[in-house]
């Protein structure tokens, strides 16, 4: 059976957006917990402080462990992405992607976003190479500047 590759990585990036919510839930929740504990009524503070203890030795860590799971089960989706494009043919290498671009497969689909990115106009660049070639270089600058590697002269190559 075949795995989609957009699919595993749409699987992962919902694990992670659960172990974020989750986090700021046990956060928040953790926060509550401690300002019950601040209570000026000795009763409250005194229920407060069972609750947070209970909480602290119990919950929380374990709250924590899922969390945890998730984001390891995302990673291994993202693995799985990965090793599905390679067998494909659709992804050669062990490229990951450049950051802003996305990764895998993705990549290829932000390409025109980041060149129109406004920044170009004010000089946003990729290792000091502008985003887009200039109107000097023409529509279709020669592959070997955007890497910028001037291809070399045929007696150079001897």
């Amino acid at each position: 059976m075949a795995t989609d590759p957009h699919e595993l990585r749409g699987h992962a990036a919902a694990l992670r957006r659960a172990a974020d919510r989750l986090t700021i839930l046990r956060l928040r929740l953790a926060n509550s917990l401690v300002d019950v504990t601040l209570s000026e009524d000795p009763e409250t503070r005194e229920i407060g402080e069972e609750i947070h203890d209970r909480w602290t030795l119990d919950h929380y860590p374990e709250l924590g462990r899922v969390a945890s799971g998730m984001r390891a089960s995302a990673k291994q989706l993202d693995d799985a992405a990965v090793a599905a494009e390679r067998s494909s043919g659709r992804r050669l290498g062990g490229y990951s992607g450049a950051g802003f671009l996305g990764s895998g497969d993705d990549a290829h689909r932000h390409v025109q976003d980041v060149a129109a990115f406004v920044g170009t106009e004010h000089g946003a660049s990729i290792g000091g190479f502008p985003l887009l070639p200039s109107a000097s270089e023409g529509l279709l600058a020669h592959p070997s500047h955007t890497l910028g590697i001037d291809t070399p002269d045929y007696d150079e190559m001897g």
